[in-house]
């Protein structure tokens, strides 16, 4: 433990020269990082930033700090996304861009943290891997307050490492604060926090050889002290509301469970490398990176892992529900430990089959050269999160208007009919019921129906989804990178004319 808490300051002239290689790197990385994120950043909205801009974003920044409207509000997001839409006016790369300023400043961010709890090296790879994740990519083009709390988390859990090490004032206030903006943009920010305090009541279980516990574990307490008030000051305006929702309106059961999370989780990751079998190594490098971490740095890998049995508890007692976005603000930790098991087994392997002094430079290099080889793995995915938009309401609704004869009707289902009434203003009937679709269909030729997430149908409109399992012909399939979130139009032909 004592090397993590007593890193050494000092710097070789070769390792002055290795950070400014690293730097080099980093700062290409971060440009090409923004250019990823730039790519595409006008596309179609999915339905939660539809949601949100109609409900949040549109309003003034005085109301947006005074009205909460349920969890589908990311306070510190839509601040800042009113603000941008007053600044650029409403498009949809406007109300992302806070999105993709907080994704690309995640990139040095990790870097720094990284380099600090395990080296230089692996801090780079770390954050070319980000630079060309997926999952990040998308996040970033989302607008919500995700990647502002992706990066709170790594720069809360470098604060800690620095108040451990140096013992300053200023880092105790940037923790405080930096944790207090990550619970306003997102309350599972919380369980960041949660899991490093338990972090420190562990340390304070650990006797310190450097003689200068009393002095960190204090700058800690206080930290976690004011990150505490100021959280609350932030929520200050929204407080009442914030407790009323949460006590007073439960979340749909059955259907977001950690089951389902399980498997949503392994399809996602398999989209951004590849087939399963990528995904089980991937595991596989996870777990050794996991012991690799409590061999060396046990207290960065508390800071890794805490606030994820924090985030699974606490997701379950609080709501009852569980999504793999809930985590995605640890994933810069998964990486981190995923790169330390690629080096680690990497390293193993050709030490074994090398000889000589050279040995151990060679096994660096192709341990190297295999993360190498994951992040073109992860790049080649981009290329399906510029092909479709997250969610195609406007492709569906071209193909609609182009396609339904004149004695025809369309009419929305589930989750598609909000957006295409309060947002888009296009007035297609919502079917709720068995008789609003017969209503609907009688004196029609065909009713075209459109819908989207069929999962929720299941409890919002049950009728009307096994209708359109029965009788519906299905006609047209719009993909979208987002899971689930496929536009699906199909016909019911006139009454009688089935079979």
């Amino acid at each position: 433990m004592a090397n993590v808490d007593k890193a050494p300051l000092s710097h070789t002239s070769g390792q002055m020269q290795q950070a400014g290689i690293s730097v080099s790197w980093l700062v290409g990385l971060t440009l090409a990082g923004l250019a990823l994120r730039v790519i595409n950043l006008n596309g179609g909205l999915w339905l939660d930033e539809i949601y949100s801009l109609v409900n949040q974003f549109r309003l003034g920044v005085w109301e947006v700090f005074t009205t909460y409207i349920g969890d589908n509000q990311h306070p510190l997001y839509a601040v800042l996304a009113s603000l941008s839409v007053s600044l650029f006016g409403e498009h949809p790369w406007s109300i992302r861009l806070p999105a993709v300023l907080f994704g690309v400043a995640t990139i040095p961010a990790l870097y720094i943290f990284g380099s600090r709890v395990s080296s230089p090296r692996e801090g780079l790879l770390a954050a070319a891997l980000l630079t060309f994740s997926y999952h990040h990519v998308w996040f970033s083009q989302n607008a919500r307050g995700y990647t502002a709390l992706a990066l709170a988390a790594i720069l809360c859990s470098d604060y800690f490492i620095r108040i451990l090490r140096q013992h300053r004032r200023k880092d105790v206030w940037a923790y405080a604060v930096i944790a207090a903006l990550g619970c306003y943009a997102h309350l599972t920010m919380v369980f960041v926090v949660m899991g490093h305090f338990l972090v420190y009541l562990v340390l304070l279980l650990v006797p310190d050889r450097q003689g200068q516990r009393a002095t960190s574990w204090h700058l800690l307490l206080t930290a976690f002290i004011l990150a505490g008030l100021i959280t609350l000051i932030l929520y200050a305006p929204i407080m009442s509301q914030v407790v009323d929702y949460f006590v007073n309106k439960p979340s749909l059961k059955g259907l977001s469970t950690p089951l389902w999370a399980l498997q949503e989780a392994f399809r996602s990751l398999s989209i951004g490398f590849g087939a399963g079998i990528v995904v089980a190594a991937g595991l596989a490098m996870f777990l050794v990176g996991i012991v690799s971490y409590m061999k060396s740095s046990p207290v960065a890998l508390g800071l890794f892992i805490m606030p994820i049995l924090i985030t699974l508890l606490g997701a379950l007692l609080a709501r009852g529900t569980m999504y793999p976005r809930f985590f995605f603000s640890l994933a810069g930790f998964g990486i981190l430990i995923g790169v330390r098991g690629v080096m680690v087994t990497a390293g193993f392997v050709a030490r074994s089959m090398l000889e000589g002094e050279t040995s151990e430079r060679k096994a660096t290099t192709i341990a190297t050269a295999v993360m190498v080889l994951v992040i073109m793995i992860s790049a080649v995915s981009l290329v399906r999160n510029y092909q479709y938009p997250k969610m195609d309401f406007l492709g569906a609704q071209q193909w609609l208007e182009e396609t339904a004869g004149a004695q025809d009707r369309i009419v929305t289902a589930g989750a598609a009919a909000w957006p295409y009434k309060n947002f888009y203003g296009i007035d297609w009937p919502e079917v709720q019921l068995a008789s609003d679709l017969e209503a609907q269909r009688e004196n029609a030729e065909n009713v075209w129906i459109v819908y989207t997430f069929a999962r929720y149908m299941e409890v919002s409109a049950p009728e009307v989804l096994k209708a359109i399992r029965r009788d519906c012909i299905d006609e047209k399939y719009f993909p979208g990178t987002l899971g689930g979130g496929e536009i699906i139009v199909c016909r019911f032909p006139p009454t009688g004319s089935e079979g």
